[in-house]
């Protein structure tokens, strides 16, 4: 079988090629590209598994997701992978970009590497905004709400972008069979596409080493197959670990059905957006189009752009700071806004406030009781002896 398929397939070719030496100095930090990648097909996988038994309509989203949580074998266990997966896939995505900042693997030549990968962080972030719709319960709804409105305030095609997400006026049931599609079909399509591209650029220009790789260096490491393929899989599987166990042990919520006309409901988004939740705090009235559209913007121009902007020569970062000043300042920045965006206290709901007025609405009735009775008091004749005789003596004359 080995001798027929060399005959009729390059093997020798692409073994020779995964046998490859890597750089010299080769550290863990350089596997979260296969971990990313691995949790883009266990995502696959698992939503491959959760559409078997999803129905998206706003009839039939919720009662859906409850049959799979509750019914379905193994469905509460999938839906926990591909929930905490989700979140783990943004993690590990951010993670990789922050050490291909912090090793400079971004310089030349790898521009077009560095500018598909930040497509897949935009891509990633897609799946997180159109996943958490499909639920179709008091969180989900309100926080697309949210996110549409933050989209229609682009100027120019702002309107026009929250149009075609929402499907019509509002959030509805063609807004989820958009979010369906995008979600299961076109976002998938670009995702695997991209890492295609990826993976080709990685392995035409090689892996970058770390900054202190002299030449012979990049020469003489260790081989991508057995040894760093082998390290890979061990990730891979204590991450697989770890998402198991908070499939298990943290179950995914499950808030009430959404109801459109609860505007009493304090939306929150998933954590991987409560920066930009947070930051909305900070614009209010004719500046809020500055944490809407203007910072997010700018920020990821200038991510998307940052190999042909720092164009210094390629060292350890802290051999560059305004490198490491620039990307502290950005790293600080989203995690306190995120911790501030999740630690923030709900707003009071009108059931809450409406109990004191139900109080005097009870202690209402009890005020006007002496009223009441002062009336029956009024109206209640009572004859005295002399006048019932009286009355008796009236009947028998007219006997």
């Amino acid at each position: 079988m080995k001798q027929f398929l060399n005959d009729r397939l390059p093997l020798d070719g692409v073994m020779a090629h995964l046998r490859k030496p890597l750089p010299k100095h080769i550290n863990l930090l350089f596997s979260l590209g296969s971990l990313a990648m691995f949790l883009l097909l266990l995502q696959a996988a698992t939503g491959a598994f959760l559409a078997l038994s999803y129905s998206p309509s706003p009839d039939h989203a919720h009662n859906a997701v409850t049959y799979i949580t509750n019914e379905v074998p193994f469905g509460n266990f999938v839906r926990g992978l591909h929930h905490w997966g989700a979140s783990a896939m943004v993690i590990i995505v951010f993670l990789h970009i922050l050490r291909v900042v912090l090793y400079g693997s971004y310089k030349a030549p790898r521009e077009l590497t560095w500018v598909v990968g930040v497509l897949l962080l935009l891509v990633t972030l897609g799946f997180g905004f159109t996943g958490y719709l499909l639920p179709w319960d008091e969180k989900a709804y309100w926080a697309t709400v949210v996110g549409i409105e933050i989209s229609s305030t682009a100027p120019v095609l702002g309107d026009v972008v929250a149009k075609v997400l929402r499907g019509g006026a509002e959030v509805g049931a063609v807004t989820l069979s958009r979010f369906y599609a995008l979600h299961t079909i076109w976002l998938p399509w670009l995702a695997f596409g991209l890492v295609g591209l990826h993976l080709f650029l990685i392995r035409f220009y090689g892996s970058s080493g770390l900054p202190k790789n002299t030449s012979e260096d990049m020469k003489t490491g260790k081989p991508f197959y057995p040894d760093q393929v082998f390290e890979d899989v061990v990730g891979m599987l204590i991450l697989f670990g770890v998402l198991a166990c908070a499939a298990l042990f943290a179950p995914v919520p499950l808030e009430d059905v959404a109801d459109p006309t609860n505007a009493d409901y304090d939306p929150r988004p998933e954590w991987y957006f409560l920066s930009l939740f947070q930051l909305l705090k900070y614009f209010q009235g004719p500046f809020e189009i500055l944490g809407t559209f203007v910072i997010p913007t700018v920020g990821m121009l200038l991510l998307l752009f940052l190999p042909f902007l720092d164009r210094s020569e390629r060292k350890v970062l802290w051999k560059r700071p305004i490198a490491m000043t620039v990307t502290s300042v950005c790293v600080v920045a989203i995690v306190g806004l995120t911790i501030l965006g999740a630690t923030a206290p709900k707003l009071e709901t009108q059931e809450e406030t409406a109990q004191p007025t139900d109080e005097v609405q009870q202690v209402t009735p009890t005020d006007t009781e002496p009223e009441a009775t002062e009336e029956e008091d009024v109206f209640d004749f009572q004859l005295t002896e002399e006048e019932i005789e009286g009355a008796k003596e009236v009947g028998e004359e007219s006997q």
